[in-house]
């Protein structure tokens, strides 16, 4: 190599390098100053008044949820009663007909009561499969809000949590 090449090469590189410091210092540098009160830097940032709202409007959702959960398990208590009293009707019909001697007047009462027992046992069965996995759903929306202060809240004023699983 030319003692020429290393005149120019060398002072070149010794001022790149110390261009590419200076830029990287300067970029580790704190402000010098925090920004004054009026300045829009110290303004609240929008983006936590969306948090709040958003949350908010979340907890307003779950509270909605919750009574639509509490409506629906009310409307299958219902559904429960209005087939017990099929039930008790059926069977009443059963036992005015056990008075009978002939086995032809006892037979159609007691098929109607068996009958009605497999069905209301199958209805029963898919109404508590379809509330479980919605309950389950929902309850996992309250524990995914927990780490929040209105998701705490709104699991803390849910109906269901509130019963303790009693009816």
């Amino acid at each position: 190599m030319n003692i020429l090449h290393l005149k120019v090469l060398v002072p070149g590189i010794f001022a790149a390098a110390a261009l590419a410091l200076a830029a990287g210092v300067g970029a580790q540098t704190p402000p010098a100053s925090p920004p004054a009160a009026d300045t829009p830097q110290a303004a609240p940032m929008s983006g936590h008044h969306k948090h709040a709202a958003a949350a908010a409007k979340a907890a307003a959702d779950m509270k909605a949820e919750c009574e639509a959960m509490m409506a629906k398990k009310k409307e299958m208590q219902d559904k429960v009663e209005a087939m017990d009293a099929t039930l008790d009707k059926l069977v009443a019909d059963m036992n005015a007909a056990l008075g009978s001697k002939a086995a032809d007047a006892l037979e159609k009462p007691m098929a109607a009561v068996i009958n009605e027992l497999v069905a209301q046992r199958k209805a029963t069965r898919a109404m508590k499969a379809e509330m479980e996995s919605e309950m389950m759903a929902h309850m996992m929306k309250h524990m995914e809000m927990a780490g929040t202060k209105a998701g705490k809240k709104s699991m803390a004023d849910c109906p269901m949590m509130k019963m303790g699983g009693k009816a």
